[in-house]
């Protein structure tokens, strides 16, 4: 009976483990057949997270350009061009004697193909005298750099390598590293494993990994990082699964857009075409066998083997990976001993390329009015912007050491003064710089776009404007800076910031040295709401219930806002709202969106001209005095708010419009006026700038060019002391200047004569 019990249970035993197996068996063969299907679709149809690139506006060269041959070179370098002998290869260049000789990249610029070219650049002091290409004179353009991406929320970067863009050296290598029989193997390699078993066991650590590149791909294509046996099974299925339906090549040219490389910061770089451009700063076609072997040892670690953290241990590892390139016959012995030799040199950014975070907010939110943030994200649209990175960089620098020698002059806490700067075209509006804070690529705090701070004197040329426009005003017109109280509004008594009254003076005067008294009286006589309708018009904010206070800058606007403020003047009267994107581009180069600049006149070109020489007046004689460039041509206008919270300074000339303003987060007194603040800041940074006068608006038949007195606005002569120069009506009727000798005629000067 015992034996008879015994043999029925082992049957039942067999049968339950038969039919456990079978059932097994075929689950997993469910699975697998499952994994099958989705994975081949899944791959077959894979695309890849690509995120937008941004890029800068191209440096266009031709003969004749203020550049010298060291700032040509520092572009060139910017770009991750290399020095050789020749400078007959793309992304090289070779100097001689006053000369430069380049071979460019081949780009695809919005409006079309720029296959590589070789130049010949010759320099005469800081001009480019000579651009020939081939014998012939030509113009080119640079290729923009790479300023930012905007990758998705996972923050994979990427940058797609074609088959035929990747170098032979790079898939080699892999394959004599990481995975020497992959050419032959089904996805798994039973020798690889029990070698990288023995090399580990021996050793004492992890020195092999026992995973083929097919293995790599799949977990960092499908799965996570977790160490389980279940996941581990999954990845060998898979392997198999992918070896069975795709080519060698087809998973070779997928490993190398996919594989991890780094971290920076939120962003992940992923494949080896942005991991050249991380570490180098250089196309991966143009990456030395040093260069490539670094890339290839940090596959095996990209944290561990970090090269900016550990670059002693980066470096042992790279010349093990030149060694087996060495025995295997990829290079040869002199370029191994070349290569063992050389430290690493890595690109000094780690971002390969410079990011500006505050530029691609703005840049961001442009873009949000046509994209999807997804879209954004993931289709490898190409963005090409209106920024300028040596004003950008020049900007962040006079920054950085403005702020600082602020701070230590007034004995303030060292890092409490913030600033911002907007830098932008003066005729069409195109943003060429955007400083949001004073640390250098923060992410934080935008003050350029969202600090909105009171303004101080910076209304008060609208005010001015206001009264040209209404017709009872010209620059000469005498104005009573004397005690007055505005019963209407609570007995409102403005006072100078000096506390003292000057009588009667002219309107130019009144706005070049910011009189407050005089200001009011001008705007309570024009009319709150037409001041505020005006200052409406030129900055898109509305103004809901003003007073009187808005005339000496009771408004708070945002560095931007006040930009777009001070555009009409510097166009001569044409509103350019601010531009930051020229065009979109998708994958294959077709345009998905342009953006066209929109101008738009706002007030007429006479009262442009007469608010042109108004500010070059305050920039001469007026509140901008101070400042080391204040004779050159330059316009503009510095504001404080109360109790000197705020520091701004707006200037321009023909060519560029700069706003500048400096302050505390938390809006407590710092005492530093627009002119000891803002217009040091803009002093410091007009120093990297090529200055041009600022564009005075030819005049009508209506004004004429005639000087006067700055203090009192009588007529006077060009030699006389406090002559200015300026624009008036033909009729206008002024005193003499008894002070000085006159003719009997009105006299215009030769400036005059030339603008008018």
């Amino acid at each position: 009976v015992t034996k008879k019990r015994w043999r029925r249970l082992w049957s039942l035993l067999v049968r339950f483990i038969f039919i456990t197996v079978f059932i097994g068996l075929v689950g997993v063969s469910a699975y697998v057949v499952y994994l099958d299907g989705a994975i081949t679709r899944t791959f077959e149809g894979r695309r890849w997270t690509v995120p937008a690139q941004v890029f800068a506006q191209p440096l266009e060269v031709y003969e004749g350009l203020d550049l010298s041959q060291e700032a040509f070179i520092f572009e060139l370098d910017r770009l991750g061009y290399s020095e050789n002998t020749s400078g007959e290869s793309p992304g090289t260049y070779y100097i001689g004697p006053k000369t430069v000789v380049v071979t460019l990249r081949p780009f695809q610029f919005p409006d079309g193909h720029r296959a590589a070219q070789t130049l010949s650049v010759r320099f005469r002091g800081d001009h480019l005298s000579r651009l020939l290409s081939a014998g012939q004179s030509v113009s080119v353009r640079l290729e923009p750099a790479v300023i930012g991406s905007f990758f998705p929320s996972h923050g994979e970067d990427r940058l797609i390598i074609e088959p035929e863009n990747t170098p032979r050296l790079l898939t080699e290598a892999l394959i004599a590293v990481e995975d020497r029989n992959f050419r032959s193997h089904w996805g798994f390699d039973i020798g690889g494993i029990l070698r990288a078993l023995m090399v580990n066991v021996a050793e004492g650590k992890v020195r092999q990994g026992g995973s083929t590149l097919t293995q790599q791909l799949v977990k960092s294509y499908f799965l996570d990082n977790r160490r389980t046996f279940t996941r581990k099974f999954r990845e060998l299925v898979m392997a198999i699964i992918l070896e069975r339906h795709f080519e060698k090549e087809e998973l070779l040219n997928a490993y190398i857009n996919e594989i991890f490389l780094g971290q920076n910061g939120r962003r992940a770089i992923h494949g080896f075409g942005l991991g050249s451009q991380f570490y180098f700063r250089r196309p991966l076609e143009e990456l030395s066998a040093e260069e490539i072997a670094l890339m290839v040892a940090i596959v095996r670690g990209p944290t561990y083997y970090n090269p900016y953290r550990y670059p002693e241990r980066a470096q042992a590892r790279r010349d093990r990976v030149l060694n087996t390139m060495h025995a295997y016959g990829l290079i040869d012995d002199a370029i191994v001993r070349a290569a063992l030799a050389k430290p690493i040199q890595l690109a000094t950014s780690r971002s390969g390329g410079r990011y500006y975070p505050a530029f691609m907010d703005l840049v961001r939110r442009e873009l949000s009015r046509d994209f999807d943030s997804d879209d954004l994200a993931v289709n490898g649209y190409r963005i090409f912007t209106t920024l300028k990175p040596h004003l950008q960089d020049a900007a962040q620098i006079a920054t950085l050491r403005t702020l600082g020698i602020l701070e230590r002059e007034r004995n303030l806490p060292s890092k409490t003064l913030e600033a911002a700067v907007i830098i932008r075209d003066s005729q069409t509006g195109d943003i060429h710089a955007v400083v949001g804070g004073r640390t250098r690529g923060s992410q934080g705090f935008n003050r350029a776009l969202d600090a909105h701070r009171q303004v101080g004197s910076l209304l008060k040329p609208v005010v001015a404007l206001s009264a040209l426009e209404s017709g009872r005003y010209h620059l000469a017109s005498s104005v009573n800076d004397a005690p007055i109280v505005l019963p209407d509004f609570d007995n409102w008594a403005p006072l100078n910031f000096d506390g003292q009254f000057r009588g009667p003076v002219p309107l130019i005067r009144a706005l070049s040295d910011s009189l407050n008294v005089a200001t009011v009286r001008v705007g309570t006589d024009v009319g709150v709401a037409k001041v505020a309708s005006r200052i409406t018009s030129l900055t898109g904010k509305a103004i809901s219930h003003p007073f009187p206070s808005l005339f000496l800058g009771a408004l708070d606007l945002t560095p931007f806002e006040v930009s777009e403020l001070y555009a009409a003047f510097a166009s001569g009267g044409f509103r350019t709202p601010g531009r930051s994107v020229v065009v979109v581009l998708d994958e294959a180069a077709a345009t998905l969106s342009r953006y066209s600049i929109d101008v738009k006149q706002m007030f007429s070109s006479d009262n442009a001209a007469a608010m042109t020489r108004a500010l070059q007046i305050t920039m001469q004689r007026g509140t901008g005095r101070s400042s080391q460039f204040h004779s050159t041509g330059i316009a503009g206008k510095t504001g404080s708010s109360d109790n000197y919270r705020d520091s701004w300074v707006a200037v321009f000339d023909a060519n560029l419009l700069t706003v500048v303003w400096i302050g505390r987060d938390n809006n407590t007194p710092h005492g530093l006026s627009g002119s000891r603040g803002a217009l040091r800041l803009w002093d410091l940074l007009a120093q990297e700038l090529a200055i041009q006068v600022a564009l005075v608006p030819s005049l009508s038949h209506a004004l004429q060019w005639a000087w006067i007195n700055y203090q009192t606005g009588s007529e006077t002569l060009e030699q006389c002391r406090d002559a200015v120069n300026v624009p008036l009506p033909r009729d206008v009727d002024l005193p003499r200047d008894s002070t000085c000798e006159r003719g009997s005629d009105r006299r215009r000067s030769r400036l005059g004569k030339w603008l008018d």
